[in-house]
């Protein structure tokens, strides 16, 4: 780690300079759609926008470990806006996501896989988690997001009720924008917007699933445990290899899943210059035509990953 060692505080400028990819996508899909009326354009505009909001999901993930900006405060102002248009409160992605990497290497202490220990599924749910995976419908994301970040349940049982009060109040002031937002904007927003953000979805999907899923991840149970160091927990994860200019500027190097645990404080404008002893990343290619061809409760329900190479 001696080459990023220097370079871990958080800059502004890199920062900023992240932001000047996803911001031009933002402009040239507003472009395409209100200046150019034409197929073609409705198209570019979706994927750019699809695109952009999938980064948006990266920045609220960057900004929820303080790691993006070097003021909290704009860490905190900017993960607002982007847990909005993600759908995700920022306060609930904070708390959940620390517990994530605190319990990474036990699946049923992690509350973000702990529904996949013995899931009881009817066939038909079985049916539908496999016919989504096989034709890219984003059935998991939704399930990701919905059943972490707004899951008040899930909350109950893993966080103190003043954290759980604060995040009650983040919803509902989301809520109150989205119902505002759809009163008043509805025909630009099921027609422009809904199509991209669905599109977004489905690469998150592909993304985020591949971080955990097909993962030998041990299961504590009854047995007290303490929490894995984040040098052993590259093990436990699985990064997804793209060209570098694309993963770098596009995806901020959300990609590089392992190098991430190894150093969640790590801004991921550095994280390409951190050097894991073990690493499980294949290509995303690779990984498509690996795991694309196992059903969808096999891939993400089952751990044993026959299919990994180290």
């Amino acid at each position: 780690m001696k080459k990023v060692i220097h370079k871990q505080r958080p800059s502004n400028i890199k920062a900023l300079v992240s932001l000047v990819v996803p911001f031009t996508e933002l402009g040239l899909a507003v472009l395409f759609h209100t200046a150019l009326h034409s197929p073609i354009s409705y198209i570019l505009s979706q994927l750019l926008l699809a695109l952009f909001f999938f980064q948006c999901f990266i920045l609220l993930h960057e900004c929820g470990h303080k790691s993006f900006f070097k003021s909290k405060w704009a860490n905190q102002g900017f993960g607002h806006i982007m847990g909005f248009l993600s759908l995700i409160p920022f306060t609930s992605w904070i708390e959940i996501h620390n517990l994530h990497h605190k319990w990474t290497g036990f699946r049923d202490k992690d509350p973000t896989t702990e529904g996949t220990v013995n899931p009881k599924f009817s066939p038909f749910t079985k049916a539908l988690v496999n016919i989504s995976w096989r034709l890219y419908i984003p059935l998991f994301t939704l399930g990701y997001r919905f059943g972490n970040y707004w899951n008040l349940e899930k909350m109950n049982r893993h966080l103190k009720p003043k954290n759980i009060r604060i995040i009650r109040w983040n919803m509902i002031v989301l809520l109150l924008l989205y119902v505002g937002i759809i009163i008043l904007v509805s025909k630009t927003l099921f027609f422009y917007v809904l199509p991209a953000y669905i599109l977004s979805l489905v690469l998150s999907d592909l993304v985020i699933l591949s971080q955990h899923s097909h993962i030998d991840i041990p299961i504590a149970g009854n047995v007290p445990v303490r929490p894995i160091r984040y040098s052993d927990q590259v093990i436990y994860t699985r990064s997804i290899i793209f060209p570098k200019f694309f993963a770098h500027y596009f995806l901020f190097n959300f990609n590089l899943h392992e190098a991430h645990h190894q150093h969640p404080s790590l801004p991921a404008y550095y994280l390409g210059s951190a050097i894991i002893d073990k690493s499980n990343a294949p290509g995303f290619i690779e990984y498509l035509k690996r795991y694309k061809s196992l059903s969808g409760m096999n891939f993400v329900f089952n751990t044993k990953d026959k299919l990994k190479t180290r």
